[in-house]
């Protein structure tokens, strides 16, 4: 518990100057939702024991950044703190993405993908091996504002391609199907609405099968609420998830719910260091299935962050 004590006394009130970025992220930091030069985040978790009494912190997560702000490395660690997984990411002197290494070791994994980039040509082709033998070569084709065109995937002899199609609207993209052949029968649809100040407010993602659908509430061009649904064969649609949010686009409640029925609900409180960053996070849970009025103490999350001087 020590460690949580140590930044209790950093704590600080959350920077609401800070303006998250929701989309066109320039970097790893900003889809990450951090902020400053961070070098290195390591991210602790301890399970409650009851109401006011925690396990031991164990480390869950390290993440390693550039100091151009993309991801260098992570290492991902399993309940009992043992590490999992470790991606290693390498980058051109353009700062472009070339090579990724993979280890698994409990499922003796071992994964590398390279990307060769073209600017010129506007294409990239990704490498991939697993265990040393050739899986699969996908290479992708950019028009000139760097929307994916076309895929050409390649994977044990067969070749299948997807096509992308776009519709904007002032500028706003409203839609893009992929598909193989006919765009009349696309794999995927993706379609979207906006507010008078160009604010995301709709979006959905749609099969043959099923479609997820995701409305978002605004306050002072900031994002409020999320609330996600699922739409059926049967067309109905089906309330999955309430998410509502603080001025710096970190949870602070969700609702979920089963067959569009409450289920349970989360409850977020952080604590923040000088960057406007969490470095605690206390969740707790009400179970409305069980008819509980009351949230209880789930677990504890902290992270140590270091930053590029």
């Amino acid at each position: 518990m020590s460690f949580f004590l140590q930044n209790c006394k950093e704590k600080t009130e959350l920077n609401t100057d800070l303006k998250p970025a929701y989309s066109d992220f320039e970097n790893a930091w900003e889809s990450n939702n951090l902020y400053g030069k961070i070098k290195e985040l390591k991210q602790l978790k301890a399970n409650s024991q009851g109401e006011s009494n925690f396990e031991k912190p164990i480390l869950n997560l390290i993440q390693k950044f550039t100091d151009f702000g993309e991801i260098k490395e992570i290492e991902s660690y399993d309940n009992f703190g043992k590490l999992i997984q470790k991606d290693v990411y390498e980058y051109d002197n353009n700062n472009f993405l070339i090579k990724t290494l993979s280890t698994n070791k409990s499922a003796e994994l071992n994964y590398i993908m390279t990307v060769k980039n073209d600017t010129v040509n506007k294409n990239s082709v990704r490498t991939i091996i697993i265990n040393d033998s050739l899986k699969q070569q996908v290479t992708v084709f950019y028009d000139k504002k760097d929307f994916v065109t076309k895929q050409v995937a390649i994977e044990k002899g067969d070749t299948t391609t997807v096509n992308h199609k776009y519709h904007f609207e002032n500028d706003n993209l409203i839609s893009e199907i992929q598909f193989e052949r006919d765009e009349k029968n696309p794999n995927q649809e993706f379609h979207y609405k906006y507010d008078n100040n160009g604010n995301l407010v709709e979006s959905s993602t749609k099969t043959e099968w099923i479609e997820y659908l995701n409305e978002t509430e605004w306050k002072d061009n900031r994002i409020l609420k999320q609330t996600e649904y699922t739409v059926s064969a049967d067309l109905k649609k089906h309330l999955d998830r309430i998410t509502e949010y603080d001025r710096q686009f970190n949870p602070v409640n969700i609702k979920i719910y089963e067959n569009s029925k409450l289920n349970r609900e989360l409850k977020y409180d952080y604590e923040f260091d000088q960057f406007g960053n969490w470095i605690k996070r206390s969740v707790s849970m009400k179970e409305h299935f069980a008819n509980s009025d009351k949230f209880i103490p789930i677990y504890i999350e902290s992270r140590e962050i270091k930053y590029w001087k």
